[in-house]
């Protein structure tokens, strides 16, 4: 099966369920995420999101939507762009800047 990310090249789901047979949902970790697309897709995406996630050690449990929430950005729209990575096109760019977008409620 081949999944396209950020980058518009395909990639090969890892071993068990192909990644866009398994929905992301908000208590998809960050860890989970991450081995969907060992081609680096979410890393990509998390860099565009300013998340230093793959490098921190929270990320093993951390849900997406905990994440997002962390981070000031929006989880419905954290959402629909890792789930984005699972079409044939992968998330938009209006959508990942959107999704980018810090809030300024602190």
């Amino acid at each position: 099966m081949t999944v396209r990310g950020i980058n518009g090249r395909g990639t090969t789901g890892p071993a068990g369920p192909p990644a866009d047979a398994r929905e992301i949902k908000g208590r998809t970790t960050v860890v989970e995420v991450l081995r969907m697309f060992p081609s680096g897709e979410a890393a990509g995406l998390m860099s565009r999101l300013s998340w230093p996630c793959a490098h921190c050690s929270g990320a093993f449990h951390e849900p997406l939507a905990v994440a997002a929430k962390r981070h000031r950005n929006s989880p419905q729209l954290v959402l629909e762009a890792f789930r984005a990575l699972c079409t044939p096109d992968g998330p938009s760019e209006d959508l990942i800047r959107q999704a980018a977008v810090k809030s300024t409620d602190r």
